[in-house]
């Protein structure tokens, strides 16, 4: 697994990319976007890079979807960034007319590969793109990166070490996501928010708000997820077997949805770790995949009828 495509180089993309191909463990890459001279010039950055840390990567930069062939992974980035007083959910119909194309084409050459969806919104790209692709092994960055705000905040609160806090994120990533307390400890010790002086609540908050401040003031959120999303990459390919909040396949009612939860991540995705929540946690879990499914069933509906308009 050490051939990797990169499926639309935007901020975000090129980000994971520079991260992925600095860090020493992929052998050759597939740089792809349909924007004109952008992989090209894109390769050049990369490989000016590459020089300074002396590793041997092969880049192939691309304009043409047939190019990416025998990937072990994709990693997908193409579509419209969410902007300003967006929700991720807002972006849902464009992009996901793109993952309807993309589904088509790349699973043909790219046989057995893991494909990661960044595209927001994140896990229902990732529901639709393996829906439309007949099964097509898919997850999601889900949770992991609003796992790293909280564990981000808490040590900036307490003014301790970030490696001094831990626990995880679920549900759907974005507003919805849930905070899984019964996972998150501090300096070994449960959450306590009477010792602590932090409330649970404020955590929260912020582990929800401030996606939307960083893109008010920045743009977009880009090094955070970046980097953070480098990691699933990197524990995939390394089969480090690190245990990280991603969304990956559920079968829920008819559909399979992503929805985020404590996993094992390497060459296989497994086992869950929902079995070690506590009863409010799970409840909390279970309704955040009862509303995943009914938005996702209200919007595969919505995306139907814009298909069937465009078609006439």
């Amino acid at each position: 697994m050490k051939t990797i495509a990169f499926i639309g180089v935007g901020k975000i993309g090129q980000t994971i990319a520079f991260n992925v191909l600095t860090g020493g463990y992929i052998e050759e890459a597939i740089i792809y976007d349909i924007i004109p001279e952008l992989p090209e010039k894109f390769e050049h950055e990369l490989r000016h890079a590459i020089a300074s840390r002396r590793l041997k990567v092969d880049i192939l930069s691309t304009n043409n979807l047939d190019d990416v062939a025998d990937a072990g992974i994709v990693v997908i980035a193409a579509g419209k960034p969410r902007k300003a007083g967006m929700s991720r959910r807002d972006l849902f119909i464009d992009n996901a007319k793109i993952m309807i194309d993309l589904a088509s084409k790349l699973p043909k050459k790219n046989r057995g590969a893991i494909y990661v969806m960044v595209t927001n919104p994140v896990d229902m790209m990732a529901s639709v793109f393996m829906k439309y692709s007949g099964g097509e092994y898919t997850i999601s960055t889900g949770d992991h990166v609003e796992t790293m705000r909280m564990r981000a905040y808490i040590a900036k609160k307490l003014k301790i070490p970030v490696t001094e806090v831990n626990g995880f994120v679920g549900g759907e990533h974005g507003e919805d996501a849930v905070v899984l307390w019964s996972t998150v400890t501090v300096k070994g010790e449960k959450f306590d928010e009477t010792k602590l002086g932090i409330s649970k609540s404020e955590v929260e908050e912020y582990v929800k708000k401030i996606p939307g401040e960083i893109i008010r003031v920045m743009g977009g959120t880009i090094w955070g997820p970046g980097t953070i999303i480098e990691e699933i990459v990197r524990s995939i390919v390394l089969n480090e077997n690190k245990v990280m909040s991603i969304a990956f396949p559920h079968k829920f009612e008819d559909e399979i949805i992503h929805i985020s939860e404590p996993v094992v991540i390497g060459r296989n995705i497994g086992p869950s770790l929902e079995a070690l929540l506590d009863e409010k946690d799970r409840w909390n879990f279970m309704a955040s995949m009862k509303d995943f499914y009914n938005v996702y069933k209200e919007n595969l509906k919505q995306l139907e009828e814009a298909l069937q308009q465009q078609k006439a």
